[in-house]
Formats: C-alpha cells, structure tokens, sequence
C-alpha cells in the first residue's frame, strides 16, 4: 500500500514511527504543492489538509480509495464525485473545537475588560455542534449567563432564534449551507440585525454567514470574526468595522492540529490489514495521547485571556491590512495566517 501524507499534517510522521504492523505501507511525505494527479496514480490512500482541493481533476484515474483530511471542514472535498466514485472519505470534525472555544472567550475577557459588555449579559449561541455544546457546557462552568439554538437537535435545553435575538452577544457555530430548511447562507442580515438587541456578534465559522455589507450598517454593533467573505481576499472595510480581526486561525491551536492527525490514524487503523494486537496496542497508544479535559480542569475567564491574546493578534491582522485600498491579497492574508503564533488549549 502506498500512501500519500501533506507534510504538514501535525505530528502525522512521529506517530506513525510510533505504530506496530506498519512496516509493509509506503507512506510518502510531500508538499501541498506537490499534490496532483500525477503523484497519486499509484497511491490507494491520501491525507489532506484543507489547503488541498480534493475532486475529479485530482483523482481521475488514480489508485486513491480511502481520503482523509486532517480538519474540522468539508468545503475543500467533492463529496458528490467521491461517493459515486466509491472512494471512502473522513474527516475530522471536531478536533479544534477547544481551540475555538478559547480563542472565543479570550475574545470575550477582552470585552469584558474594555466594558464592552454587562457583567450578567446573556449569551446566545447559534448551533449545537462540537463547538456551540463545548461552549456551552465552559459558560455554565464559569456562572455565564447563555442560551442556546439549533432546529436540527431536540434537546430540552435549546432555546428559539426569536430568543437568541435578544441577547447582548451572538456567537455563530454552523457549517455554510445554501439550501435546506435552515440554510445558514448570509442567516445574519439586515432583516436579522433589524430584529435583534445583540451588540456584539461573534464568527468564527465561515464568511458568508454573515451578509457583512448589511453588517457595515449597524454601527452600534461590535463584530468579532476570524472569517470572511471573500476569503482568502476579505474586504478592508469590514476588517476596520471589527473590533476584533483575524486572519482564520480560531482553530489553530497545537492540540486542535494533533487532534486532526488522531482522528486520522484511528480511522486509517480500520482500513489497514493488521493484527487485533497491533489493532488494540496502535488504538490505545493513539487514545492515550489524546484525553478530554473539560470536567477535570478548574479555571476562570482570565485564564484564557492570559494565556492567549487574541487582540494582539488582531492588532496585527488590521496593520497589515491598512497596505490596502479594497481588499487583502490572497498572498498576504495566507503568510500572516502562517505566522500564527504555537498556542496550546487551557482544556
């Protein structure tokens, strides 16, 4: 078997020196760059991150059977051409839902310590996914105020849209859809902005779920993003609207990297022939390396603030884009994106 791995993948190579029952597979390291057609003729497995466009012009005619992308996104992968092709895919969902999180309430220390917002404000939250429900579960253990939204679950807890419209604070955590009965496409608008009593609206998770030009209306509104339309080339207005701006490295964390990589190599661990002992002595290796820390942990919202300064690197993200007249260049939104800083997760 030969498998093609981006280099890049955080800690993919190390772990995989460290498994039993490998020795037979190929696994060759290379660039983003260096992945195409021609490179994957022969390979029956490939390990992406998002930077890698995964469709018919990549795969036609390859070997490549099993895809796996080391993120917590899809937008990157052709899942319509891959299921029809009969190519397994997986991905990583999920696995920098704690970086997101704090990368959140690092934001939110930052409000809190300019005056920004109430002390008892109750925040909203958009979706119940890994990151909405991990949010949710950190405000409650630090006694803030917070309700919660989402038409696809049917749990007791969750609350309306017409009720999250009436916090101070809004945060977004739901894929980009277009379509559907709940389609997330520019959800937050002038129609929704006209009807809601939130001063400050967070995302951190795709661009075009916020309609920014209708943003750009509402002056009194504080808006937080570390995504935006346009992306990788988003629009300078809307970076100097925000009060906080960065170049979509919620995510980025060193955990949530290593965290995408495990989810890999569990999943790879099934479609590989080996033994049940290599099987149970590679998956509890694997396991091991990762815990949840989330119940065991104490900690306060400072902690995150100290720990990680996200209006530091917003700062940054907004000096550079003052070189511009419209828009950022795709060049220079992905270096500084590239010079985020190594940062760990509290939990």
């Amino acid at each position: 078997m030969r498998v093609i791995v981006d280099k890049d993948i955080k800690g993919f190579k190390d772990l995989v020196n460290e498994l039993e029952g490998l020795q037979d597979i190929e696994f060759k390291y290379v660039t983003s760059k260096e992945i195409d057609n021609d490179l994957l003729i022969d390979a029956e497995v490939l390990f992406i991150r998002s930077t890698t466009k995964v469709d018919k012009k990549l795969l036609e005619n390859s070997s490549v059977k099993f895809i796996g992308s080391a993120t917590a996104g899809i937008d990157h992968i052709d899942i319509d051409y891959l299921e029809s092709s009969q190519i397994r895919w997986f991905y990583s969902p999920g696995c920098n839902s704690s970086s997101v999180v704090h990368y959140l309430l690092s934001s939110i220390g930052y409000l809190k310590n300019k005056n920004l917002i109430h002390e008892n404000s109750t925040f909203g939250i958009i979706g119940c996914g890994n990151i909405g429900e991990k949010l949710r579960l950190i405000f409650n253990k630090l006694n803030i105020r917070n309700i919660i939204c989402d038409p696809f679950k049917d749990f007791d807890f969750l609350s309306s849209m017409e009720e999250i419209k009436r916090c101070e604070v809004i945060s977004i955590h739901t894929p980009l859809t277009f379509s559907g009965t709940y389609p997330t496409y520019n959800m937050v608008n002038k129609s929704f902005l006209e009807n809601s009593k939130a001063k400050t609206i967070i995302n951190t998770s795709r661009g075009s779920i916020v309609n920014e030009k209708d943003l750009l209306e509402f002056s009194h509104i504080n808006y937080i993003s570390d995504v935006w339309e346009n992306e990788p080339s988003p629009d300078i207005e809307i970076i100097k609207k925000a009060i906080i701006a960065t170049p979509h490295i919620a995510g980025h964390s060193h955990e949530g990297k290593v965290n995408g990589t495990i989810n890999l190599l569990l999943t790879f661990l099934e479609v590989v022939e080996m033994s049940q002992e290599n099987l149970t002595n590679n998956k509890k290796f694997i396991s091991d390396i990762s815990q949840n820390k989330l119940s065991k942990k104490k900690f306060c919202l400072n902690d995150f603030t100290n720990s990680y300064n996200v209006f530091s690197e917003s700062k940054a993200f907004k000096q550079l884009s003052n070189k511009f007249d419209k828009y950022i260049s795709a060049a220079d939104f992905k270096k500084i994106r590239g010079m985020h800083e190594i940062r760990h997760d509290i939990f």
